[in-house]
């Protein structure tokens, strides 16, 4: 018992941790919507398409290898030697980054950005190296510390931000502390743009070097080619995993960039487009909070009761319910996206495609079903099967999107990653029948799905002149759904404890 209290206890530092780190960094939004326009925010959703794609590929599936072998083995020191994998493969990456920061700039078509892909290669390079450390926290238990290090980092991040979009340009247009405007004018020069953004990021990845210091100071090269080669083939599933499942989230923004047609949308260059689309996805945060605190929670709770015979239906139940929580929050979102909106994406230029955060937080929706159809290959150490799934959804995904962007445009991202997503839980449903057999009672949970769709999109119908009236309708159709489900689900509840 004091294990499993000791689990959930760092679970729930992990989990809150990482769910307010979400929230602040989303707080950002409406500050990058007021200052920047949607060509700008469009570059930035760009570049960090790409440094998703590369941090994977930096830590290349090493923190989880270094828990597997540490678990295994802890006589043996796998932190230096996943260490040293990790520093040698992201020096030589960002080496070359450094040197070819402006053909890179002009190959990705913004020849004007070359010092940003040089702070990038550096920020690539500390997020690789410091990941083995934060591993090791986790490894040894010390949740608090890898929390504190984690919010530290991000709040930095946010303060800087704050102070070079809005403190520092105020101070210069003498709205407040003028006294200041002399010191301020010598280190800001109020030029670099979206450049600040990354700025911020890259002065915050420099802190946490400090903040890590004590797990990054016991680090020490080794090299021993029988563990090395041992660790890279654990790790290499892993790591195509990894892009695989950046490929699902993230494919549509380079898509989009290149496959909308010139002209698609009269007022907007596909760059632009992106600006939108991106802004738009981060509706979506509300689904991926839940989602993330499941995960969190979800996942020790399937393994520490596995044994139990009954376990088949007990995870048939997590399903129900995390369904219908879900979608009470689909429609909450849905229902009022015009009022979330007008908080989160403060220009009203970015708010043209407000229509798709319905589909947006429906495939969401579909990635929290996902992870719990997966327990089975997690349970049964069939893990091979997550990446042969993920590869697949990913392959979906960019398909769709290659197919889709040149006819509907940025709605065809939306449908396609709604596909992607199906695809990954059909699949894995019908395979874990045959490994894993566990009771989901998905006909009640596809009439609750139908009937929040519906009501959605007859609200979407619903179009008063009047926005008090049409805001009360909508709490309206909350209120009743959420009303009717609590009594139908109170019932069930009842009749089964009768």
């Amino acid at each position: 018992m004091s294990q499993l209290k000791s689990l959930a206890g760092q679970t729930a530092i992990y989990g809150v941790s990482s769910i307010l780190g979400r929230i602040l960094n989303y707080a950002l939004v409406p500050l990058h919507t007021q200052v920047f326009e949607r060509m700008e925010l469009g570059q930035v959703a760009y570049l960090y398409t790409f440094v998703a794609f590369l941090l994977v590929t930096y830590t290349f599936g090493m923190e989880t290898t270094l828990f597997r072998f540490s678990t295994k083995d802890p006589n043996k020191n796998y932190y230096n030697h996943a260490g040293t994998f990790v520093f040698i493969l992201s020096a030589l990456f960002t080496v070359g980054i450094l040197l070819n920061n402006s053909t890179i700039a002009a190959w990705i078509g913004y020849p004007d950005l070359a010092y940003i892909i040089k702070w990038l290669g550096i920020i690539l390079f500390i997020d690789a190296i410091t990941a083995i450390p934060f591993a090791k926290l986790r490894l040894e238990n010390k949740a608090k510390l890898f929390a504190v290090a984690k919010m530290l980092t991000i709040t930095v991040n946010i303060g800087l931000q704050l102070l070079f979009l809005i403190v520092f340009p105020d101070i210069l247009e003498g709205k407040y502390l003028a006294s200041f405007e002399p010191l301020v004018t010598s280190i800001f020069s109020n030029q670099l743009g979206v450049g600040y953004i990354f700025l911020a990021n890259l002065i915050a990845n420099i802190l946490l070097l400090g903040f890590l210091w004590k797990p990054i100071s016991q680090f020490r090269f080794k090299y021993d080619s029988v563990i090395f080669r041992k660790m890279f083939t654990y790790a290499s599933p892993i790591f195509i995993t990894g892009i695989a499942g950046i490929a699902l989230e993230r494919i549509d923004n380079l898509m989009l960039l290149h496959w909308l047609p010139r002209g698609f949308y009269e007022d907007m260059t596909s760059t632009e487009a992106l600006g939108v689309y991106s802004q738009t996805v981060k509706l979506s945060i509300f689904m991926l909070l839940a989602i993330q605190a499941f995960r969190y929670a979800g996942e020790p709770f399937f393994f520490s009761n596995a044994a139990d015979r009954k376990s088949p239906e007990l995870f048939a139940k997590v399903m129900h319910y995390f369904v219908l929580l879900s979608l009470v929050i689909f429609l909450a979102v849905s229902l009022n996206v015009d009022l979330i909106a007008q908080i989160f994406l403060r220009n009203p230029a970015y708010r043209v495609a407000l229509y798709l955060v319905p589909i947006l937080l429906f495939g969401k929706l579909l990635w929290g079903i996902y992870i719990n159809l997966s327990i089975w290959f997690k349970l049964t150490d069939k893990t091979i099967y997550g990446t042969y799934f993920t590869l697949l959804g990913a392959f979906i995904t960019i398909i769709g999107n290659w197919f889709l962007i040149p006819r509907i445009g940025y709605d065809g991202s939306a449908v396609a990653m709604l596909i992607g997503y199906s695809t990954m839980c059909v699949i894995c449903y019908f395979y874990g029948k045959k490994y894993y057999p566990i009771p989901y009672r998905f006909t009640p949970l596809i009439i609750h799905i139908i009937i929040a769709l519906a009501l959605v999109f007859l609200a979407m119908q619903i179009k008063p002149d009047n926005l008090l009236i049409k805001h009360s309708i909508n709490f309206g159709i909350l209120g009743v759904y959420v009303s009717v489900l609590y009594l139908l689900e109170k019932k069930n509840l009842q009749r089964k404890s009768i």
